[in-house]
Order: C-alpha cells, then structure tokens, then sequence
C-alpha cells in the first residue's frame, strides 16, 4: 500500500532536485556570461592603460627598459594566500605583446609566445596556443602605429567560473538538505490530522458511535469529517430505528402470538364442533390482526429508514381515490357497510406526489374507518380544494373518540378505546395502532397537514390538506 506521506515526500523532492538543477545549469551559464564579460572589460582596461604608457612616437620610448621591467616583474615570487605578495598566480596566465607596423615583435611579456597571439587587427579573438586558449585584445597605438596586444588564458576565466559554481552548488545542495528536513517535519505535522482522524474513528463503539471532532482541523478533511459524522448519525439512526422496531414487535406480538396459542389449544380441547369452529374462527381472525400489525410496521420501518425511493410526479387523487376504493368494496360488503366517493365534477384534483405513499395513505384511512364503523354503517371519502390545497376527507359512522385523545392518535400504538365519545361499542377496534401514524408520515413527506375532529351526533373525521406542487 502506497504511503501518501512518502510519496508527496518523494515528489516535492524531485520537483526541487528538478528544480534546483535548472537553476544551477542557469546561474552557471549566466556567470560565465558575466565572467567573460568581466574580464573583456579588464582586458580592455589593461590595453588602455599600457597604451597610455606606450603611445608616444617611437624615440621617446625605451624599450629596452620596458622589457627589462617586465623580466624583472617575472622574477617576483607568488604566493596566493599572502595578501601582502608582489605577484599573483594569475599573472603568469596574462601575456602582452607589441608589435611595430611592419611585423616585428618589439616587446612581449615572459609568458607571452614569440609569434603572434592574434592578427594585427582591431578588436577581440579567441585562439589556441598548445593546450590552452587565449582570449586577445589587439589595439593599435595612434602615435607610433605599432600594434599592442593583451592577452589572457582561458582557464583564469574556467577557473573562477567553476569555483562560482561550487560555491553555488555546495549552497544549493545545503539548502537542499535543509529543505528535505523542514518539508519531512512540515508533512508529519501537516498528516497528524489524518494520524487524529484514523485514531478517533478507531476508538469508536458499535454502541457509542458519537460525532467525530478533531483538535487540530484543516479544511481539506473537514467534508471528510462532515460525511464521516452524517454516516454515524444515519448508522446511529438506523440502529435505534431497528431497536425500537424489534421492542415495537416483541410488544405487539408477544400477547396475540399468545392469545392464538391459546385458542388453538381451546380448539383442539374442544368437545364439539360448534365450540371448535368459534375457536378456530377466534384464531383467524387473531391471524388476521398479527399479519396487520406486522405489515404496517414494516411499512413504517420502510418510511423511517427512507427505504420507499420518493419518486414524486403528477397524481391524480380522485382516480386514486376510485382505484383504492374499489379494492376495499368486498371488505366493505362482507361488513354490509357502504363505501362513498363525493368529488366536484368537472374539477381537478392533479398535484405532485408520490402515488404508493398516498394510495397507503387512503387505503389506510378508509380500512381504519370501517374497522370503527359499525355494520351497515357508511365511509365517506370527501375530495374538495382551495386555491392550490387540495382537501381529504374520511368520515366513517362509528362512535367518535374522546376530545382529549385526538392529538395522541397520531403517535404509534395509541389506539382509541371502545365507545369513547358517545358511548357506543365499534364494530372492530383491534387494529395495530399504527394507521394513522403512518398516514401522519406519507402526509409531513408531502408538505400536508393532518386534522381531527368528532362528528355529530357520532362519527370521527380524518381531514387532509396537500398542496399541489
């Protein structure tokens, strides 16, 4: 596994060896440039200088002492490290030479050769003397017309050139060093946050996943931290989501699985067939219930955990209502109670939403109202609008419920008692408690309210209002 640290390591310093290598090849060239420039310059300075000494007419000059005192200057002992020496090593290097108009040497120095350097011509020439090359300067004296030359090897200028360049690389090559110890402690400091967030994330407990907060934060794993947390939160969720389902399910199942034991018992302890059959038509209908009750929790489980992809598009609500409706109508008979759809004609009732979530929705409205119902009682689905709110309305025949349990039918496994408005006893009121919760669900999702009220003289309506859009 490739180590990140190590590898940006590895970059950076191949970006500066890059780096530093094209700066040193072009301060190399350019300091050759200068030194070559320089020394021209000083070429040029020391022609002007003995061309001052030498430019009188030919019987004012002695030239044998000139050449005296160049042979004597020859004599003077170097010594580089000597700051107080006569000579310099250099000097052996530099050669100068005099030359009458008609080609004759007049005077050279000792470490000038006894023929021409460079044509008696005017201006700068490069030549190669043995195993060196000189760098010339020839310029003619105006007063005596004879031609002086100056000259200097090459390897005074390499020379300097290269211990420039040393001077410049050793210096580069520290700082180099130096760079790769300050960019190892820069990226050890700057991956401790990582080091942090891995520490963090391992310290945490299946049963204790808490959010996830570094001390030292950089905004580079900040979105990195922020999708790290809402995971947690969304396994935290799901894991109380699924606790609170499974106790949900051991509470409501534990006593009708025991109840239906129990008849099954009574049934097969049954002396005659009349007192079998009422058992075994007891035991049904608990069946019956425990498949309700495990069906619409698991549909709440499905809307808790975002299970149900809410793919929202344009529904027709009236279509929906005859569809649901129409499925209901065999229950509804074989409990001679009378299902009735009231809708404005010629009005629509199209508004974006999600049809499986309001076809439970309504299904699960009107099955709650027959359950309530008595037998041949009447459900009435009311469609109706304002403005752009659509209006849902259920009323079943039953008893009504108490005043002060209508804010509490909403809540899970709150189930409203027999008789509780007006004192009369419902057909049916074994349902599993989470009807209207879940209607309660599908209703916040699409933006709606949900409203109870009793009816008078009985009856309990169920009034949903959803926007259009």
């Amino acid at each position: 596994m490739r180590s990140i640290q190590r590898h940006l390591l590895y970059t950076l310093l191949a970006i500066l060896l890059i780096t530093f290598s094209i700066s040193g090849v072009l301060s190399y060239l350019t300091t050759a440039q200068e030194v070559h420039e320089l020394f021209d310059a000083q070429l040029i300075e020391n022609a002007r200088v003995l061309k001052g000494v030498m430019n009188h007419h030919v019987e004012k000059l002695d030239w044998e002492h000139l050449r005296a005192s160049l042979e004597e200057t020859a004599q003077e002992k170097t010594v580089n490290n000597d700051p107080m020496a006569e000579g310099h090593a250099y000097e052996k290097k530099v050669a100068i030479q005099v030359w009458s108009p008609d080609g004759n040497l007049v005077l050279r120095s000792p470490s000038a050769p006894e023929y021409s350097l460079a044509p008696l011509h005017h201006g700068f020439y490069k030549r190669r003397n043995g195993s060196h090359f000189w760098h010339v300067y020839v310029t003619q004296l105006s007063e005596n017309k004879h031609w002086l030359i100056v000259a200097e090897r090459s390897d005074v200028r390499e020379e300097l050139t290269t211990n420039i360049a040393a001077s410049l690389g050793i210096g580069s090559l520290a700082g180099l060093g130096l760079a790769i110890f300050l960019m190892r402690r820069a990226l050890k400091n700057e991956m401790q946050p990582l080091v942090d967030l891995r520490n963090a994330i391992g310290k945490h407990e299946p049963e204790k996943l808490t959010p996830i907060s570094l001390q030292r934060e950089r905004e580079e794993l900040e979105p990195v931290i922020v999708a790290l947390n809402h995971l947690l939160h969304s396994v935290t969720t799901g894991m109380e989501r699924e606790r609170r389902f499974l106790a949900d399910a051991a509470h409501e199942l534990r006593t009708p699985l025991a109840v239906m034991k129990l008849q099954a018992q009574n049934a097969l302890a049954a002396k005659t067939v009349a007192e079998k059959h009422l058992q075994l038509e007891r035991l049904i209908t608990g069946v019956d219930r425990s498949t309700r009750v495990v069906e619409q929790m698991l549909l709440l489980a499905r809307l808790d955990a975002d299970a149900i992809p809410l793919q929202y598009g344009p529904v027709a609500l009236d279509e929906l209502a005859r569809d649901i409706l129409a499925g209901l109508t065999p229950l509804a008979l074989s409990r001679n109670q009378e299902l009735v759809l009231e809708s404005a004609e010629k009005t629509s009732f199209l508004l974006q939403g999600n049809a499986v979530l309001l076809g439970a929705m309504l299904r699960n409205l009107v099955e709650n109202a027959m359950r309530h119902s008595h037998e041949a009682g009447e459900i009435h689905v009311l469609l109706s609008h304002e403005g752009e709110t659509l209006q849902l309305r259920v009323r079943d025949s039953g008893p009504g419920v108490d005043a002060g349990m209508l804010g509490e039918l909403t809540r899970r496994f709150v189930r409203a008692g027999p008789g509780s408005a007006s004192g009369e006893t419902p057909r049916d009121t074994q349902g599993s408690g989470l009807g209207l919760a879940i209607v309660a669900h599908i209703v916040g999702l699409h933006k709606g309210t949900l409203r109870l009220r009793n009816l008078d003289p009985h009856g309990l309506e169920v009034e949903v209002s959803l926007p259009r859009q």
